[in-house]
């Protein structure tokens, strides 16, 4: 038996993970236990004269967002921030900005960073407290622009799992880029999780072994986790 894999959904989001959450202590900035909003934002620029949520008449609220700063041309670079009130940066876990303080707009930037071709994971942590709010995320390239970082260097995912339905229950399917990353057994509602914690997508394949046999699909590009993936069987 052969199987044609169909992505129904890919897990590269364009863009960075935001955690949006209300400040219920303004002396010591502590914010309620669960996130009152998750979404991915293109990029970080943002004016408030509003609440960013819903339904919250609250002006006094922390954002944290996370992914990727995928960087397509190596050189030194100059990460800026700008913000009314506080916000922190860290690239690969390296604090590069902190200006965790109540503050008016205010410019910081990271020294020169040479930034060789791929991607770096990125954190940026901001709170406003009262009727104001702002925050951006910029950069300035090798060349000299100075501007936003665009949406297409920044990325993240939607899930730590790729998922695989409609193989048949009880069959073994795995994903490889140039060896076997991870494994799982079929359950009988035809469902398959496999994990793939890589820092990037990744070009690979899926092998299934049944009874009947070994499948081995084409290589699939860009694979990452919070794909999901439908199996048709071809004759």
């Amino acid at each position: 038996m052969k199987y044609l894999f169909v992505r129904l959904q890919p897990g590269l989001m364009r863009g960075l993970l935001g955690r949006y959450y209300i400040i219920n202590d303004v002396n010591t900035l502590g914010v309620c236990e669960e996130p009152v909003m998750i979404r991915v934002d293109s990029n970080v620029n943002f004016v408030w004269f509003e609440p960013p949520f819903k339904g919250v008449n609250s002006m006094d609220f922390v954002v944290e967002w996370s992914g990727y700063l995928n960087v397509l041309r190596g050189g030194y670079y100059v990460i800026f921030m700008e913000c009314d009130d506080g916000c922190i940066m860290k690239l690969d876990d390296e604090l590069l900005i902190d200006g965790w303080v109540e503050q008016p707009p205010t410019l910081y930037q990271s020294p020169p960073l040479f930034l060789s071709r791929g991607s770096y994971k990125i954190y940026v942590k901001y709170f406003n407290v009262g009727p104001f709010g702002l925050v951006k995320l910029g950069w300035i390239t090798p060349e000299g622009v100075i501007e936003e970082i665009p949406s297409e260097n920044l990325y993240t995912r939607s899930g730590n799992s790729i998922v695989v339905k409609g193989l048949p229950a009880g069959s073994t399917i795995e994903v490889w880029s140039n060896k076997v990353l991870d494994r799982a057994v079929v359950s009988k509602d035809g469902l398959a999780f496999l994990r793939l914690n890589s820092a990037h997508p990744i070009d690979g394949y899926f092998k299934v072994i049944t009874e009947g046999g070994e499948f081995q699909s084409p290589i699939i590009r860009d694979m990452w986790g919070g794909d999901v993936f439908e199996v048709k069987e071809v004759s």
